[in-house]
C-alpha cells in the first residue's frame, strides 16, 4: 500500500446468503470452495448478525451503520433518514455501487422501465429510497440478470487498476444470486452434486415466497420438497463463489479494505413454519457470515484473529470501515470489529412483514399493523411479536436448543420435568445488584419456591459467610437447598434444566454432596497440565460449556451451591471472610464419603450490574477488577490460610481460581 494514498474499500453484500450454507463455516457441502481458501488470509466472524431479516432494511443497515428505525427503509413508503459510508468518504474517494435487487432500486431509473420489468405495482415507491445519493456511479441491474453485476464490477475493477489515479475508490457491489434460487437456470438446476440425482422436474422453478411450501407441486412432502430446494440454494452458493473469485482476482489486497457480508438468512424449517425469509427474527435469518480482509500496513494498527468468535452485527461494517481509513465515526450506534466485548446485546427487529402462525402466511405492512423486537445476549435469545393491538413473547437458550424451537415462557401443551421445592438462600449487600439479576429471573416470581434473603448490606451484619449460610439454617422450608449469589441470573426453562439435571445425577449417584455450576477436578488429577474446570456457565470472562456433565469436581465455584438437608452437611460457623467457602463445603462432603458435581444447568454470573446494564466483560465488572488487589489479598488470606489449616490432610487441592500444594 502507498504510504501516502489511502486504501481502497470494497464492500460486497451478498443476499439471502445463510452462514450455516457456507464451507468456511463448517458446512458439511463445499459450497465455496474459492471463499474458504480467500477467508484464510482474513479474519471470519462467526458470530455475526443482521438487525433484520429482509433485504430492503438489512442492506440499510449495513450502507449506514443504523438500525431500521434510525435509517428509515422500514418498508417501501420510505426514504433515507440516515448519511451511507459514501457520504462519509465524501468526494476524497470515488465512490461506485453495482446491484442487483428491487430494493436496491436508484432514483434515475424510470417508471416507465420498472413497468416494462413488471414491477408496476410499486415503481412510485422504489423510485424514491434515494439508493444512489452518495456515489459517484451507480449500477444497476434487474434481478434477472444475475451475472451482469460481476461482470460490469469486474470490468471497472481493472479499468480501476490501470488508472493508477491517485484517488482511491470505495466500491459497494451487491448480488442477487443466491436469492433467486427458485428460478430455473442451469446454476441453480444442477444439484446432482449435491444429491446424486436430477432434480425433481416440478421445481425446477417456482414463485420467490411462501407459496410453493403453501401448495407443493405433485403433492411433494415436506421433506421433499426440503431437500431439493435446499440442493437448489446450495447450487446458487456454488455459482456465487466462482463469480466472486473473479472478482476477487481484480482486487489488489495490498492496497485495499474488503469486507464482505451476508444481509439476511433463508428458512428451510416447514415443520416448525419458517420458511423463506423476513417477518421472523430467528437465527437462520439474523445470524450471517462476515469476512474482513484489510492490508498488511493496517495490520501493525489493528490486530484481529483469524477467527473472531465475540458477537457483532452488521451495522459494526461502517464504523469499523471508516476508523480503518482514519475517520473517527460520529453518533453511530456499532462497535468496532476489532474492539468487540466479551458480552454485547445484539437487536434485530421487522415493521414489514410477519409470519403470525405456522402456516406460511405472510402478512405485510399494507394489511396491518407489525413489530417484531428480538434481543440476543448469547446463549439467550428473547422476541417480542406484536400483530395489531395483540402480542406474543418468546423465549429461547441458544445452548441448549440452537434451533429455537422450544418456547421457554409459553408450556402450555408441552410436558415439564416436574422440580421439586427449593429454598433459595441468599446474602444481600447490593440490593438494587439482587434485583437486576437474581429477582429478575422467572423462577423468583413462582410460589413454589422459598426464598430467604438476608440482609448483609456493607457487611454489617455478617464478616463471614459461611456463619451466615450456617445461621439461616433453622429458617429452611425444603429439602433442596440452593446459596446463591445475588448478581446470578437464571434464565427462563432455568427450573426444567435443574430438574433434568438432577435426574441424570441421581441416576449416577443418589448419595452426592454438594453441586454446583462449574467446578474444578482434583488437583492431582490435572497431570501438570493447566486447571481443568467443568460446568456450563456465563460470566464477564465469556460463555463456557465444559463437560461432559454431570461430572465429579473438587470443588465448587461459590456463584451457587446446593446441598440436600437430609445430608447432614452444614457450613461451618468459624471459617472467617467471605471465600473459600466452596472448597470447604465440598471438603467437608469428602469427608463425609460423599461427592460434589458439577451439574449442567446454565447460569450467568454478574449478568447486569446494579443500573440494569449488561456486563460486557470483566472490565465493567468492579468486583472483578478489584481481585487481587493488595486488600482483596488481605481479605482472602484468612480464608484461605483457615482452610488449608483445616484440611491439611487432603492436600492437594484447588477451586476455579486457587491452589493449595
Amino acid at each position: 500500500m502507498a504510504s501516502e494514498r489511502a486504501p481502497n474499500l470494497v464492500l460486497i453484500v451478498v443476499d439471502d446468503l445463510r452462514v450455516d450454507h457456507l464451507s468456511t463455516y463448517g458446512y458439511e457441502r463445499k459450497t465455496d470452495p474459492h471463499l474458504s481458501q480467500r477467508a484464510q488470509s482474513g479474519t471470519i466472524f462467526s458470530n455475526c448478525h443482521s438487525p433484520t431479516g429482509w433485504t430492503l432494511p438489512s442492506c440499510a443497515s449495513i450502507i449506514t451503520g443504523h438500525y431500521p428505525e434510525d435509517h428509515g427503509l422500514l418498508d417501501h413508503n420510505r426514504r433515507f433518514l440516515k448519511p451511507k459510508l459514501g457520504h462519509h468518504l465524501g468526494e476524497n474517494y470515488r465512490r461506485i455501487a453495482f446491484t442487483n435487487n428491487g430494493n436496491t432500486i436508484p432514483d434515475t431509473i424510470s417508471e416507465t422501465v420498472l413497468e416494462e420489468l413488471g414491477l408496476e405495482r410499486r415503481p412510485a415507491k422504489w423510485k424514491f429510497f434515494g439508493w444512489d445519493d452518495g456515489f459517484d456511479e451507480f449500477y444497476w441491474t434487474p434481478r434477472e440478470e444475475h451475472l451482469e453485476p460481476y461482470k460490469l464490477a469486474t470490468d471497472r475493477l481493472k479499468k480501476l487498476r490501470e488508472e493508477e489515479s491517485d484517488q482511491p475508490f470505495f466500491m459497494f457491489f451487491h448480488t442477487n444470486l443466491v436469492h433467486d434460487y427458485h428460478m430455473g437456470r442451469d446454476y441453480f438446476t444442477g444439484v446432482e452434486r449435491w444429491l446424486d440425482r436430477p432434480l425433481r422436474p416440478s421445481l425446477k422453478e417456482f414463485r420467490d415466497g411462501p407459496w410453493v411450501w403453501q401448495d407443493p407441486p405433485d403433492s411433494l412432502m415436506a421433506t421433499e420438497l426440503k431437500e431439493d430446494i435446499v440442493a437448489k440454494y446450495d447450487c446458487g452458493i456454488h455459482r456465487a463463489d466462482q463469480e466472486l473469485e473473479k472478482l476477487f482476482q481484480e482486487i489488489n489486497f495490498d492496497d485495499t479494505i474488503v469486507i464482505l457480508v451476508g444481509d439476511h438468512g433463508e428458512g428451510f424449517a416447514p415443520d416448525m413454519g419458517r420458511v423463506h425469509h423476513c417477518g421472523r427474527l430467528h437465527e437462520d435469518l439474523l445470524h450471517v457470515p462476515l469476512i474482513l480482509w484489510f492490508p498488511d500496513e493496517l495490520k501493525k494498527t489493528y490486530d484481529l484473529p483469524q477467527e473472531e468468535t465475540k458477537a457483532c452485527s452488521t451495522i459494526d461494517v461502517v464504523p469499523t470501515a471508516l476508523t480503518l481509513l482514519g475517520q473517527v465515526p460520529d453518533a453511530l450506534p456499532g462497535r468496532l470489529l476489532f474492539d468487540l466485548s466479551t458480552h454485547r446485546l445484539i437487536r434485530g427487529s421487522d415493521h414489514g412483514y410477519i409470519y403470525w402462525n405456522d402456516d406460511f402466511v405472510r402478512e405485510s405492512y399494507d394489511t396491518c399493523q407489525i413489530e417484531l423486537h428480538s434481543k440476543l445476549t448469547y446463549p439467550l435469545k428473547e422476541i417480542t411479536v406484536r400483530r395489531n393491538h395483540t402480542e406474543r413473547q418468546y423465549a429461547y437458550n441458544l445452548a441448549y436448543d440452537p434451533e429455537e424451537r422450544e418456547n421457554l415462557i409459553d408450556r402450555r401443551g408441552k410436558p415439564n420435568v416436574e422440580l421439586e421445592p427449593i429454598t433459595f438462600v441468599v446474602a444481600v449487600n447490593d440490593w438494587p445488584e439482587l434485583e437486576e439479576n437474581l429477582l429478575a429471573s422467572s423462577v423468583a416470581r413462582s410460589s413454589k419456591h422459598q426464598w430467604v434473603l438476608i440482609n448483609n448490606t456493607d457487611n454489617r451484619f455478617y464478616d463471614s459467610i459461611s456463619r451466615l449460610y450456617h445461621d439461616a439454617w433453622d429458617e429452611i422450608e425444603n429439602d433442596l437447598v440452593f446459596f446463591m449469589h445475588q448478581d446470578l441470573y437464571l434464565p427462563h426453562g432455568w427450573e426444567e434444566r435443574v430438574a433434568i439435571a438432577l435426574n441424570e445425577l441421581e441416576e449416577k449417584d443418589p448419595n452426592w454432596g454438594v453441586i454446583g455450576g462449574v467446578g474444578a477436578i482434583k488437583a492431582l488429577e490435572n497431570e501438570g497440565q493447566s486447571k481443568i474446570l467443568k460446568g456450563h456457565w456465563c460470566d464477564p470472562h465469556g460463555y463456557h460449556r465444559m463437560g461432559p456433565l454431570p461430572h465429579e469436581v473438587e470443588s465448587l465455584d461459590e456463584q451457587w451451591l446446593g446441598l440436600r438437608r437430609s445430608s447432614g452437611l452444614r457450613f461451618d460457623a468459624n471459617l472467617p471472610g467471605f471465600h473459600c467457602y466452596g472448597i470447604d463445603i465440598s471438603l467437608t462432603a469428602r469427608e463425609a464419603g460423599l461427592k460434589s458435581y458439577a451439574i449442567d444447568a446454565f447460569v450467568w454470573h454478574k449478568f447486569r450490574d446494579s443500573r440494569g446494564w449488561l456486563i460486557g466483560g470483566k472490565e465493567d465488572s468492579k468486583k472483578i477488577v478489584g481481585r487481587w488487589t493488595d486488600q482483596w489479598m488481605a481479605d482472602f488470606n484468612p480464608s484461605a490460610e483457615y482452610v488449608e489449616g483445616k484440611w491439611q490432610k487432603y492436600l492437594p487441592f484447588q477451586t476455579t481460581s486457587w491452589n493449595w500444594k
